[in-house]
């Protein structure tokens, strides 16, 4: 049992993701992934580990992951929904694959979204941004701190 209550495979659930790699830009992703458990998502991670040859680590929960990574280092980790960690330690042997999250995440095992891989396949029009904002925005309102409720004013 992976601890996650039973209802997970039915819940959105989010993996993020961070890395640095030998720049200053580092980043955090966090991306969508419904249908699967913890462990399955895991699973895919470490496939592309073992593509890649690339070292993983798992971190128990409550451990600090940054006391894995030797200071000045690169690395790459990605944290599930029940606070799992995988980190990925970046040797000079090995070229870390710099869209290794989004190729995990993107995979046919998982949101089979290959064109997704590449965030310069990402690009909309500038007429179908503007309706995603609009429609985000719409589903947005009910979560809105400061949606202003009209339901207490008074009618003339």
């Amino acid at each position: 049992s992976s601890g996650i209550n039973a209802e997970w495979p039915l819940r959105p659930g989010t993996v993020f993701f961070e890395r640095s790699l030998s720049t200053s830009h580092m980043q955090i992703q966090a991306v969508p992934v419904a249908r699967y458990s913890v462990n399955d998502i895991k699973d895919v991670f470490y496939t592309f580990a073992d593509k890649y040859n690339l070292e993983v680590q798992e971190i128990p929960v409550g451990e600090d992951w940054k006391e894995m990574v030797p200071p000045g280092s690169d690395y790459f980790i990605a944290e599930f929904e029940n606070q799992d960690k995988l980190v990925f330690l970046c040797s000079q042997k090995v070229r870390f694959p710099l869209q290794f999250g989004r190729e995990v995440l993107a995979s046919e095992e998982l949101l089979n979204m290959p064109r997704r891989v590449s965030w310069k396949e990402c690009k909309i029009s500038k007429e179908q941004e503007e309706h995603d904002v609009k429609q985000y925005r719409k589903s947005f309102t009910e979560f809105d701190p400061f949606k202003v409720d009209d339901s207490d004013s008074d009618s003339d």
